[in-house]
């Protein structure tokens, strides 16, 4: 089985890709693949979505609302998945098939509609999205992200639970770098590595995998 933790950009057209590349491997592979889409977010991300919807890059005014809108993104991310990842899942791929394809701004409004889209209970999907816990997961995750050395989006960790002391970090993931690798059994090294996949409560040391 094969466990991969995605680090995206909420609002990144190519971590929307990425996010749908990992999904499709599930059908390629002849193993499990479970899966996890974490947010990142530091002033990169922030850069990159600005140059990615050409927007005013010079206007503080603009990089403050972008930061703002990817910032509550993730809460509403975070919120979601609190009634199941699965459905945390679903709820972000529909909110971002609204901004990135369909070109909706981001306002309450499109997020209620995503959420009962998503079968979420929304009175306490809510709630939830300004919690005091939804902002302590987001902490949590950055420093996961900090620990593992992840310093920009589409970075994936993977691990193979048939080889669970080894791990590996795919920068600018995509489908077929990460196909290659497993049939190749680069996922198959001498590197050691703690239990990254359970709770994220240890943080493993990881390996770069070359394209």
């Amino acid at each position: 089985m094969l466990e991969i933790h995605l680090f995206v950009n909420p609002l990144g057209s190519r971590c929307f890709r990425c996010e749908h590349d990992v999904i499709k491997i599930d059908h390629q592979l002849n193993t499990k693949v479970n899966y996890r889409f974490i947010p990142f977010f530091n002033m990169a991300t922030i850069q990159q979505t600005i140059e990615a919807y050409h927007l005013n890059q010079y206007s503080l005014a603009v990089r403050q609302n972008v930061s703002q809108t990817i910032y509550q993104v993730i809460l509403d991310y975070m919120a979601a998945s609190f009634q199941g990842k699965k459905r945390g899942r679903q709820f972000l791929l529909l909110l971002q098939n609204a901004l990135i394809r369909e070109n909706i701004n981001y306002n309450n409004d499109l997020v209620k509609n995503v959420a009962l889209q998503s079968n979420l209970d929304l009175e306490m999907f809510m709630e939830d999205r300004d919690s005091s816990l939804a902002k302590k997961t987001f902490r949590q995750e950055q420093q996961v992200a900090k620990s593992l050395g992840v310093k920009e989006a589409a970075t994936a960790v993977v691990f193979d639970s048939n080889q669970s002391q080894y791990g590996f970090l795919l920068n600018n993931f995509d489908y077929d770098t990460l196909i290659t690798a497993y049939q190749n059994k680069q996922l198959e090294d001498e590197l050691s590595v703690t239990n990254f996949v359970k709770n994220y409560q240890s943080h493993p040391q990881t390996r770069t995998v070359q394209k």
